[in-house]
């Protein structure tokens, strides 16, 4: 009866584990890569984008996403294709896991990439500023088949390799995302605790000069300074260096004049992090 029981309770596990594994099946069925609420892809177009998604996510451990829309719902791009990434619980292998959203955003005319996951680390600033250079050019021509396409091959190729980064070199695979350019040389008195004993050096001989006039006989009076006249003396302020702060900015391959932004690593409305980049159109 004892050896009955232990049957009927090996059974029930395996049952348990079985409906577990087939939940899991279940929720990895789903291949649907793209979303294209603006209707800007054909049905083949949408299909063969998916599968060139799908074929391409074991090899960058990433799922890939093409999301297009004509209302953003009120929010801006960023905050909606983190919000609808959050919603489906998008993630290689597990929910809110790797993955990267291209949203060709038709409301508010802005193409933004969200990424989650490692992709926040392997699709720095420079590296999405060179992927949208590569496909603004489709976007602008209104060729939103191979934008999709270029995006794919772009992140491909950057999330097989991880970014380097030099203060010498700017390109996408070799950039400090934030980059700081002085147009002349630093000088001593640009550091603060130089300018600090300066300041203190000029209050102390300027205590010492006033402490000493006190103690010194009054030889003025009223004709002393009235004689010849009023005098004024002039002075002016001289500039003499300038620290600026530089960003890069593209301007995309088809030579327009759009400005490139760029999200960092932010928290989404739902509270999980995201990076991301895009631009106007």
């Amino acid at each position: 009866m004892k050896i009955k029981k232990k049957i009927i309770h090996i059974l029930s596990l395996v049952s348990i584990c079985l409906c577990m594994a087939a939940g899991v099946a279940v929720a990895n069925e789903d291949k649907t890569r793209v979303y294209d609420f603006a209707a800007l892809l054909s049905a083949s177009e949408e299909t063969e984008l998916a599968d060139a998604c799908l074929e391409v996510e074991d090899s960058i451990e990433t799922e890939l996403y093409i999301l297009t829309t004509n209302d953003a719902e009120g929010k801006e791009t960023m905050e909606y294709a983190d919000d609808f990434g959050d919603e489906h619980a998008f993630g290689y292998d597990k929910e809110y896991g790797d993955y990267i959203i291209l949203c060709i955003d038709m409301d508010n005319r802005v193409v933004w990439v969200s990424t989650s996951g490692k992709a926040i680390d392997y699709l720095t600033e420079a590296r999405i500023d060179a992927l949208i250079d590569d496909l603004y050019g489709y976007l602008t021509s209104g060729d939103y088949y191979n934008t999709c396409l270029s995006y794919i091959e772009s992140v491909t190729k950057y999330m097989t390799s991880e970014p380097s980064y030099s203060k010498d070199q700017i390109n996408p695979d070799n950039y400090q995302d934030t980059m700081y350019v002085y147009d002349e040389e630093k000088s001593v008195l640009s550091v603060w605790y130089i300018r600090l004993l300066i300041s203190l050096g000029i209050g102390a001989i300027a205590v010492l000069i006033m402490s000493f006039q006190a103690k010194t006989k009054v030889t003025a009076n009223a004709q002393t300074y009235s004689k010849g006249g009023p005098r004024i003396h002039r002075r002016e302020d001289k500039y003499i260096r300038r620290t600026t702060t530089s960003r890069r900015i593209e301007s995309g391959s088809s030579g327009g004049g759009s400005r490139s932004s760029s999200g960092g690593r932010h928290t989404s409305s739902s509270g999980r992090s995201h990076g991301g980049g895009g631009r106007s159109f």
